[in-house]
């Protein structure tokens, strides 16, 4: 029974305290909210934008091998830091001097070669001119001696028919004076018959005709005989004379070679004084070894220079934003600032990197204390404004009709559409919506509605 009673007595001290707590609500809901406040004024604002970024450099130079080779010893190793001017590699001298040895001989080599063949060819020539010429003069002769024969075999029967023809007339007549033996016709015209019998055989032109036939029947034969010599001659030579363009062909190998050994030489000198470094940089890689044999073109070592460097980041979409080239930079690389700009922005994102886009900075003064590759924060200055408008960032806010802040008029809070420009991590550029000494109120815990009491600290 007393437990009852107990009961009913906490039950009704429960409900009084419910009916208290509720009354308290009740009475402090339409009590003023506490809110922070900022009086809008005019200042100089800037805005920093901090990347993760990466030391590279704009000016990789691969080096190659100048000449076929051994090289004579490796000077550095990867990772150093090198001065211009200074000495990489080396190739072996002994070497060195053998090639220079073998390629002036070459050189001389190629000119004897060019000498014979011009000489050669002027031998040939002269053969071959010889045989034409003399074909000319042959065929000339042959014609002209082929014609004396006909000439003269023409005259000699022509002399021999006549003396026939005379002694054919003499018979008949002797026989007419056949009946009359002893006269001296008959006697006359019997040796008459007798000397034209000889004549016919041993006359002097006819002698001499026949052995003028025996000379140009000779001097055919010979002049038929040398033709085929002068042709067999000519035949054999006409291939072996240098032509215009086969001439103009050889001068151009001849040259060719020239060009090749004088560019060979030149390599084999510069050799000697083996692989440079071109500018001050790091070494980053060495594909070769003291006493390796290498061909013309290996690469041999990689440098990246010190005095090109440039600071690479791959920013988002939402920094780009406010990223353009020419704004001032501060990178620090172990522990010290070096001061530089935005010298490129990518119109495009990497690949390698989803969708950041590619930003470079480039350092006033790069010294060989920065290490490549080496992972560094940049701070890009994107704004640096005079005498703007400008609020506390807790005061901003955004929906979707726009960007807007609270003001405090008559003791209640005012919702105003505004116009932002610059932000950095604790004020805002007001472009419009606000005017100076307007006082702009946010509460950082409860989120102010339009008409709101507040009450100002």
């Amino acid at each position: 029974m007393e437990l009852l009673k107990n009961k009913k007595k906490m039950i009704a001290i429960g409900a009084v305290a419910a009916a208290a707590v509720i009354g308290f609500v009740s009475i402090n809901a339409n009590a003023a909210l506490n809110v922070k406040s900022y009086t809008v004024e005019r200042a100089n604002l800037s805005s920093i934008t901090e990347l993760n970024s990466n030391v590279q450099t704009n000016n990789t130079k691969k080096y190659y091998s100048q000449i076929d080779g051994k090289i004579g010893a490796v000077l550095v190793k990867e990772g150093d830091y090198v001065k211009k001017g200074d000495l990489l590699i080396s190739y072996d001298s002994a070497d060195i001097e053998y090639q220079l040895s073998m390629a002036d001989l070459n050189s001389k080599t190629d000119q004897g070669t060019y000498d014979e063949a011009l000489q050669s060819s002027g031998r040939t020539a002269g053969l071959y001119s010889e045989a034409k010429r003399n074909l000319a003069v042959l065929d000339q002769q042959i014609a002209d001696t082929q014609a004396a024969i006909t000439q003269t075999e023409k005259d000699l029967l022509e002399r021999k028919a006549a003396l026939a023809d005379e002694g054919a007339k003499l018979q008949v007549s002797l026989i007419d004076w056949a009946d009359e033996p002893d006269s001296d016709e008959f006697e006359n015209l019997q040796k008459m018959v007798q000397t034209n019998a000889y004549e016919q055989q041993y006359a002097g032109d006819i002698v001499q005709m026949q052995e003028e036939l025996n000379r140009l029947n000779t001097q055919l034969a010979y002049c038929k005989e040398y033709k085929a010599e002068m042709t067999s001659q000519k035949a054999a030579t006409v291939n072996g004379v240098i032509t215009k363009g086969g001439k103009e062909k050889l001068e151009a190998v001849k040259a060719a070679n020239d060009l090749a050994n004088t560019q060979r030489i030149d390599d084999i000198t510069a050799a000697k004084d083996g692989i440079r470094a071109g500018y001050d940089g790091v070494v980053t890689n060495i594909s070769t070894f003291e006493g390796a044999m290498v061909a013309k073109g290996t690469q041999l070592i990689t440098l990246e220079s010190t005095n090109d460097i440039v600071i690479r980041s791959n920013v988002n979409k939402y920094d780009i934003d406010v990223l353009a080239e020419g704004q001032p930079a501060t990178v620090k690389i172990r522990g010290n600032d070096y001061e530089g700009k935005v010298s490129r922005i990518e119109r495009m994102t990497d690949p390698d990197a989803g969708t950041g886009i590619g930003v470079e900075i480039t350092l006033d003064e790069p010294d060989e204390n920065i290490i490549l590759g080496l992972e560094v924060k940049s701070y890009v200055k994107t704004a640096a404004l005079e005498n703007v408008l400008q609020i506390p960032t807790e005061a901003f806010n955004s929906d979707d009709e726009g960007d807007y802040v609270f003001v405090v008029r008559d003791k209640k809070a005012v919702k105003i559409f505004v116009e932002a420009g610059v932000k950095n991590d604790d004020m805002v550029e007001i472009r419009s919506g606000l005017n100076e000494n307007d006082v702009v109120v946010w509460n950082d815990s409860t989120e102010l509605t339009d008409g709101m009491d507040v009450n100002v600290n």
